[in-house]
């Protein structure tokens, strides 16, 4: 009962039944408007047959929205091409002179899941449908936490084998260390676009264990192209003047008009 109800806590009722994919967060796909999600919160709110306890606790436009769903507060983000990235990309050519068709992608892009702490391990599990975690950031052990370890039976050790100290070693070695974080690479590729996304698990060490009060989920195409738009955004001014001045150049050698010398 214990494990249900975790699975129903940390993935979103559209999630439960779905592939191991991450093409959206619940009923929500990347790319979901502001407005969109939203409205699906509101129409909850107002629908009196609902028995789940919603409440809005924050919302900046096309931003933020901050929605405390029965004993977790989700923060949902989206993101918005800043208007000099879009007016730089609008003006970037190929070398045949066509416009380069960019994809402006807007919308939801990550959601944020905060709660009660849970043993860290429970959370794992209740994780378990999209198998292990592709990566996790260990530390030393300096909180005196202990782990369970399956222990594989002892096995007969050659006195001349030298390789069988050096994996006690290994294996004591790693018992040493703690994941302060994990994260589950569920990306990839379909046609050349991103696809699926990222979970992070975040932990936190209290009274000799590990526990868990925050997930992140993240798409992984929209995540994408939200640092391109940061690459372009940090020299979105400078590209800005320099395609002004080509292209007034360009219709100076075309018979404009020469600017007056100041």
């Amino acid at each position: 009962m214990k494990r249900i109800i975790l699975i129903s806590l940390f993935l979103p009722f559209g999630l439960l039944y779905s592939q191991t994919t991450l093409n959206a967060f619940g009923d929500s796909p990347w790319g979901s408007s502001y407005k969109d999600v939203k409205e699906k919160f509101a129409s909850l709110l107002k629908n009196p047959s609902s028995t789940e306890d919603i409440k809005i606790l924050n919302e900046v436009k096309n931003k933020l929205l901050v929605v405390k769903r029965n004993n977790v507060t989700y923060y949902y983000r989206f993101y918005k091409q800043p208007k000099e990235v879009a007016e730089v990309k609008a003006n970037e050519k190929n070398a045949d002179g066509s416009k380069v068709d960019h994809k402006a992608m807007t919308g939801l892009f990550s959601v944020g899941l905060f709660f009660s702490p849970v043993e860290s391990t429970k959370v794992k599990e209740s994780l378990g449908k999209y198998g292990s975690p592709t990566r996790e950031y260990l530390v030393e052990n300096k909180f005196g936490i202990t782990m369970e370890t399956k222990v594989a039976p002892p096995a007969e050790k050659k006195e001349e084998d030298p390789a069988a100290d050096k994996d006690d070693d290994d294996t004591q070695e790693a018992a040493k260390k703690v994941p302060m974080a994990s994260i589950w690479n569920l990306s990839g590729e379909n046609n050349g676009a991103k696809e699926g996304g990222f979970i992070f698990q975040w932990n936190e060490p209290y009274n000799k264990k590990l526990y868990t009060k925050r997930l992140d989920y993240f798409s992984a195409e929209v995540t994408s192209l939200i640092s391109d738009d940061y690459k372009k955004y940090f020299s979105a001014t400078e590209s800005k003047i320099l395609q002004d001045l080509m292209n007034e150049s360009s219709g100076n050698a075309k018979g404009g008009t020469t600017p007056s010398t100041p």
